[in-house]
């Protein structure tokens, strides 16, 4: 018998996902609106329990398609709203977030259009790279925007903007072997819709 949603979403991974979910979308007006400090704090702390959904899904198996699911869009709500918070705070040039905004679109086209295949692009190392080096790429960002810590400036700005770059270069050198691994299996792909 298959999984339901209302089982998987009962599993301990994907409530803590979903608390990070919240938490996200709690971040960003309490940055803006309360505190830019426990902006921050928040912040990090959905990113931290990124680490533990999946390390308690392997160990408990409780993996699931939904987890999966419900993990990716975090991260991509995750990066989007921290490139956003960075560009409205003129920390990052506008163009920067549209660089990002490109590659996802792509790599969710492709890999969309391989899975209406019955075909997958599995995640590469170096995409995975890309999420975890933007995440923690805004660690200093933010201490530096925030202006919390002056002595360490403007080390902490470049620290940011050095992560936050290999971020996306590592993001569009992930892009590449998709978009190989796309090219690879599209005659196949497009026999199997047709």
């Amino acid at each position: 018998m298959g999984s339901t949603i209302r089982n998987d979403l009962r599993t301990l991974p994907n409530v803590i996902t979903l608390l990070r979910i919240a938490l996200l979308f709690l971040c960003v007006p309490v940055y803006f609106y309360v505190s830019h400090g426990v902006g921050i704090i928040l912040a990090i702390t959905a990113g931290v329990t990124d680490y533990l959904d999946g390390y308690i899904a392997r160990r408990t198996k409780q993996v699931t398609r939904l987890g999966e699911i419900l993990d990716q869009f975090c991260d991509l709500c995750f990066e989007s709203f921290l490139l956003a918070i960075a560009t409205l705070q003129a920390f990052l040039p506008p163009y920067f977030i549209f660089l990002y905004l490109l590659r996802e679109f792509w790599v969710t086209s492709v890999r969309r259009f391989m899975a209406e295949a019955h075909m997958n692009i599995p995640s590469s190392l170096a995409g995975k790279a890309k999420t975890n080096l933007i995440c923690w790429g805004f660690f200093p960002t933010y201490l530096s925007i925030s202006g919390l810590v002056p002595a360490a400036e403007p080390y902490l700005a470049y620290a940011g903007l050095i992560i936050i770059g290999l971020g996306l270069a590592a993001g569009y050198y992930s892009a590449l072997g998709y978009t190989k691994a796309f090219a690879a299996g599209y005659a196949e792909a497009t026999s199997r819709i047709d």
